[in-house]
């Protein structure tokens, strides 16, 4: 975002059907039974999802310098897609064009949207990228729909 670009109204909330979200990504009922955050969980489901998919080991390799791969994949892909949702950098105008009205989402059309946009951005494949997103919409319904938990940063534990 430039500096004379004005940002979008954060003040405005919005919802996620957090039931949808649930059906699509079971890993997510850990937030509440394992009493994790969506920082943590995205965190672990990149840890895990590493070792097995070698579109994201080229990832890790480009990060190779941070301590926690995972940590920084993760928290690019969470800046990408807050960059999306909460600027107005003419960058993301054909991604939030397909996104449509934010103020009244469908989180379908988010995920999906979303998921398919942060894997060509990523260059991982889509089945990663989607649990990702997941994650990401679940924290956000879990901040009142606030966009900029997006943003937050927290030291994490290596669960």
């Amino acid at each position: 975002m430039t500096s004379s670009e004005q940002p979008p109204d954060t003040t405005s909330r919005i919802l996620i059907d957090t039931t949808f979200l649930l059906r699509q990504v079971s890993a997510l009922a850990q937030v509440k039974r394992k009493h994790r955050t969506s920082n943590e969980l995205g965190e672990k489901l990149l840890r895990d999802l590493m070792e097995s998919s070698p579109s994201l080991r080229i990832v890790r390799d480009r990060y190779e310098s941070t301590d926690c791969p995972a940590v920084a994949s993760w928290s690019m892909a969470k800046s990408r897609v807050h960059a999306v949702v909460a600027s107005q950098d003419p960058q993301h105008h054909a991604i939030r064009r397909r996104l449509g009205n934010l103020q009244n989402p469908s989180t379908p059309v988010l995920l999906s949207a979303l998921g398919l946009w942060l894997a060509g951005v990523l260059e991982i494949t889509v089945s990663v990228t989607s649990p990702m997103v997941a994650v990401m919409l679940y924290g956000v319904a879990e901040a009142d729909g606030n966009w900029e938990v997006l943003r937050a940063t927290e030291k994490l534990s290596g669960s």
